[in-house]
């Protein structure tokens, strides 16, 4: 039985009166005459021992999904799953599979790709090809095949002799003969001859996540095999499942080396703020067990991390770590106050329990809003958190207290050693209240005023390292080929063989004439320039006959020849279907913003919907469009998430209050934050992609943490008879060393993730850092004036008036 002092009494019914949740019924008196108190806050000091064996149960129950957790480092994950377009593109990818392959860029010294050196790595690549797992074919200028003009000119077939038969003045003609190719310009070598593609294909017996990894890495082994014999020769190499590798490697890198990092950099933290190694290792023991829930949780669940919500652990780390902050700073205050222990840890736990579970609850609302967004990437990530955030509520009500008591009492640390700033910024709200007040308000519109600055765009190559070869390859396709993205699309005659009709066929030479005709169209692939070209070389590479073949045997003719010739040389990319009723048109684009991207497939679908017979379907048949569509359709449901969550996390503060008022005022320190970070952000760099975007949804549940605690403590202050500003003193006494430290922590916590492996949490890193920061400097100088002020307003600048939300003021006496 405990058994409360006078004095204890007054400060025990001042933190009583901030907890709306308390489960306490009078259960007699005791002969002292104080008020025996049951509680949630006594329930879990008394059963400390049990819940902490409980949730030490649970946790190895629970955390052996970890054994189960996959990864899915697929790029298409962050794809919206109910984008329109989507279901075409699988339609087109059952009759045209996606390729299968790698491609190999070689960059020559001096700017001659013909030089021996370079041609010798492209051969030594045909030589060797089959290093890679699931091999079968390799496309390069070495197996080029000259059109029938040339081959009688030079009695071969092929551009390239074997090269140790080739003087200097034959690499030159090759050379002259290659670049006047406009087919091979446009596809394999670069204009100025210093950049030529090879492109290796290969045919995995199952699409299962291993072996596309053994493949890659096969694909890089042989890539540095290359780079060893030809060091002189630039070689990359990019590809979907290098791609993949790369970010697998990423994940795995940033899970194994980013979270002891967090953890080890928190730790020290803590320890140099608490003054105590033992209390430090408390949180991260806490904090690592919520970790080892929340993946064990998705491990059951049969959900694969992918690249963002791979994030997810390191955030849930630093949330736990900000309770267990909290739970120990009063429960050390306390002590030093003169407490026993168990008073001292009941205390604190009353403190707490109502900000904790508010600012678990709004966390919680702010992540779980992301499953407004249909990308799996991003809905994974939230899910994730709240998980997380349930986990880490959980673990810190039921096993910290059980840590706590176990930890002997040989001498009291002396923590916070932030309590005299705390104690400047007291005085400082006090003494420069009002100038604070408009002051920081000019900073906060000027800032809203530049949110308008911020575009939304998306290139999901910025997901990709600098240094990568993906980035070299791609910037290289731009500058030097011209043709590094493309649309797709497939043309459906509706009949076995139709793709043979002469009518649909003029159809499509319509479709491809025009689109060659586009400023923006660097390239055209097409099955009628096929069926012209074969038609051209079958009579005797007549100009006149570069048109289509008015004979329908003459054309499946050219279909058979063109299928053999793909079994020969399976580096070539499929045209049309098995069944001869699809073909395929891909147009070649290069240096496309999204927007324009988006405008050249808007005026794509308007010509074919006005000019084509309506008889033949058009369909999307890749995922270059649904990338471009990205902004629009994830950033409108990112705002319809944050709408929602925005109203829920507002109500949950009111009710968590139990205060019209204080709720309402709630939103300004929660709100205030992202938008004067975002505003800077329009100002500096202006850009936000739909992934920096949805950190203005998740960041207004973080930062609710911190006005949570100054709220609550200042309610209770007022509610006891203390003038606002007696009650701002209070607020920041009992919460200001706590929320600095927890800011601290989770500022840490985010920051390290400037050094992630992934572009994606870097920019997370340099978004969601600030805010934190922000957040705090508001609750500790913009919301104690905003409260002074606003309440000396509402109650008729009466400063000893101390009702509340029309509840009458009680002291301390009149409560006992």
């Amino acid at each position: 039985m405990l058994v409360y002092t006078a004095s204890e009494a007054s400060s025990f019914y001042r933190d009583q009166s901030e907890f709306p949740f308390t489960l306490c019924y009078k259960t007699g008196l005791a002969k002292e005459g104080s008020h025996h108190v049951v509680d949630i806050a006594r329930f879990l000091v008394e059963r400390r021992t049990a819940l902490a064996v409980l949730t030490i149960l649970v946790s190895i129950a629970v955390g052996w999904g970890v054994t189960k957790t996959q990864v899915d480092p697929s790029s298409d994950a962050i794809l919206p799953e109910d984008d329109p377009y989507a279901a075409e593109v699988d339609e087109v990818q059952r009759d045209f599979p996606p390729s299968r392959s790698a491609l190999f860029t070689f960059i020559a010294p001096g700017g001659d790709i013909f030089s021996r050196e370079a041609l010798g790595a492209i051969e030594a690549l045909h030589a060797r090809f089959g290093e890679v797992k699931s091999a079968v074919a390799v496309g390069s200028l070495v197996n080029r095949r000259l059109n029938a003009v040339d081959e009688l000119i030079y009695s071969r077939q092929y551009l390239l002799p074997p090269l140790d038969t080739l003087s200097d003045s034959d690499l030159a003609d090759i050379r002259d003969i290659a670049l006047a190719d406009e087919d091979l310009v446009k596809s394999q070598l670069a204009r100025d001859g210093d950049m030529a593609l090879a492109v290796l294909k290969y045919r995995p017996v199952t699409d299962e996540l291993t072996e596309r990894l053994d493949v890659a890495r096969s694909v890089v082994a042989l890539r540095d095999r290359l780079r060893e014999d030809y060091p002189d020769v630039e070689i990359y190499t990019l590809g979907n499942d290098l791609f993949e590798l790369d970010s697998y490697n990423a994940q795995i890198k940033d899970r194994n080396n980013l979270a002891p990092l967090v953890a080890l950099a928190t730790t020290l933290l803590l320890w140099v703020c608490l003054n105590s190694l033992v209390y430090a290792l408390c949180t991260l023991v806490v904090s690592f067990l919520g970790i080892l829930l929340t993946v064990g949780t998705v491990g059951w669940s049969g959900f694969a991390f992918n690249q963002i919500s791979n994030m997810g652990p390191l955030v849930v780390l630093t949330i736990a770590m900000a309770h267990g902050i909290h739970v120990i700073s009063i429960y050390l205050q306390g002590l030093h106050d003169g407490r026993a222990k168990t008073n001292a840890l009941e205390e604190s736990l009353r403190l707490n329990l109502q900000p904790v579970t508010l600012a678990t609850v709004t966390t919680g609302i702010g992540f779980l809003s992301l499953n407004y967004c249909t990308s799996a990437g991003i809905y994974g990530f939230g899910n994730a958190v709240a998980l997380g955030v349930f986990w880490a509520y959980l673990v810190t009500l039921t096993l910290l207290p059980a840590m706590i008591m176990w930890i002997p009492m040989r001498r009291i640390p002396k923590p916070l050693g932030v309590r005299g700033m705390i104690r400047a910024v007291s005085q400082l709200v006090t003494a420069r209240s009002n100038t604070l007040f408009w002051g920081l308000s000019v900073v906060i519109v000027a800032c809203l005023a530049l949110l308008p600055l911020n575009k939304v765009d998306f290139d999901r190559f910025e997901f990709i390292d600098k240094d990568s070869d993906f980035h070299r390859v791609i910037t290289a396709l731009a500058e030097k080929i011209g043709n590094d993205q493309s649309l797709v699309y497939a043309i459906d005659s509706g009949d076995y063989y139709g793709i043979a009709n002469p009518e649909f066929m003029g159809e499509v030479e319509r479709f491809a004439d025009w689109l060659e005709e586009q400023p923006d169209v660097s390239v055209v692939g097409s099955y009628v320039g096929m069926l012209k070209s074969l038609n051209k070389a079958e009579n005797g590479n007549d100009e006149a006959w570069h048109k289509l073949p008015e004979d329908n045997l003459q054309v499946i003719d050219y279909l058979v020849s063109y299928q053999l010739v793909q079994e020969i040389e399976p580096h070539l990319s499929p045209i049309f279907d098995p069944e001869y009723t699809t073909v395929r048109i891909t147009a070649g684009t290069s240096n496309l913003s999204n927007v324009q991207l988006l405008n050249l497939n808007r005026r794509i679908e308007a010509w074919y919907q006005e000019n084509l017979n309506p008889k033949y379907r058009v369909l999307h048949g890749n995922n270059s469009i649904l990338y471009a569509r990205l902004n629009d359709t994830i950033s409108r449901q990112l705002l319809e998430g944050f709408t929602v969550s925005f109203l829920l996390i507002t109500l949950t503060m009111l009710f968590g209050l139990r205060s019209l008022r204080y709720g309402l005022i709630s939103i300004a320190p929660n709100l205030l934050p992202p938008a004067v970070v975002f505003g800077v952000w329009g100002l500096l760099v202006g850009q936000l992609s739909p992934y920096v975007l949805m950190l203005f949804s998740i960041s207004i549940g973080l930062v609710v943490d911190d006005s949570v605690h100054v709220l609550s403590k200042y309610m209770a202050a007022r509610k006891l008879g203390d003038r606002p500003d007696e009650a701002v003193r209070y607020s920041l006494d009992k919460a200001g060393s706590a929320i600095t430290i927890t800011t601290a922590a989770l500022a840490m916590g985010t920051f390290i993730l400037v050094f992630s492996n992934t572009y994606y949490y870097q920019n997370v890193a340099l978004m969601l850092t600030p805010i934190i920061v922000v957040a705090l400097l508001l609750d500790l100088l913009f919301l104690p004036p905003l409260l002074v002020k606003l309440d000396r307003l509402l109650d008729g600048r009466s400063p000893a008036k101390a009702e509340v939300e029309g509840e009458p003021a009680t002291t301390p006496t009149e409560s006992s």
